[in-house]
């Protein structure tokens, strides 16, 4: 599968919020099957991805046996300020679910992370993760583990992609999740 090529514009930095509503609504949609509202949201995160300089993305990765599927693999050449924090590859699983990803869906994308030996993992999940994040329960105990273990997961939701209006915004946003998972122990 191809890399996803970057829509260009005057300002690769500003994100349409017509997009971003158009992706989303398209995400909650009943009507439509449910690989349909998945894939607008790999769409939606490739987008807010591709408009930092200097990354790439490559949606539906699956392995030769069809055994593993990567819903979004991250190339960083960490040329955006911000971005000089993540590794140079990373990967991200999409969850556009009604209820809070569980901890067995939070579990199955770190064996993917180890598998792959890649360091960071990005959930993006429409309603969070299950769980307590002060008292570490549920998922929150996977992605303590998966830390304690050398693999970094941060947790991302709509709510903080619906708020965004650049692609400064949103590598900061992944930045201070990432000081939150190292300083504090939170995701």
């Amino acid at each position: 599968m191809p890399w996803r090529k970057r829509r260009r514009g005057r300002d690769m930095s500003v994100y349409s919020k017509e997009e971003i509503s158009r992706l989303i609504d398209i995400g909650k949609d009943k009507s439509l099957a449910t690989k349909v509202r998945g894939n607008a949201l790999e769409d939606l995160v490739c987008y807010l991805l591709e408009k930092i300089p200097g990354v790439l993305t490559r949606a539906n990765g699956i392995d030769p046996f069809r055994g593993s599927e990567i819903d979004v693999s991250v190339a960083n050449a960490q040329t955006a300020i911000w971005m000089k924090v993540l590794p140079p590859l990373f990967l991200v699983e999409c969850k556009n679910w009604d209820a809070p990803v569980d901890a067995k869906a939070v579990g199955a994308f770190i064996v993917k992370l180890r598998e792959k030996a890649v360091d960071l993992g990005v959930i993006v999940a429409a309603n969070g993760v299950t769980g307590n994040p002060s008292d570490l329960t549920a998922a929150y105990m996977k992605i303590n583990m998966a830390q304690q273990a050398g693999q970094r997961v941060i947790v991302v939701t709509l709510e903080d992609i619906s708020v965004l209006e650049n692609a400064e915004q949103f590598s900061k946003l992944l930045c201070e999740r990432i000081l939150e998972c190292v300083a504090a122990g939170r995701f």
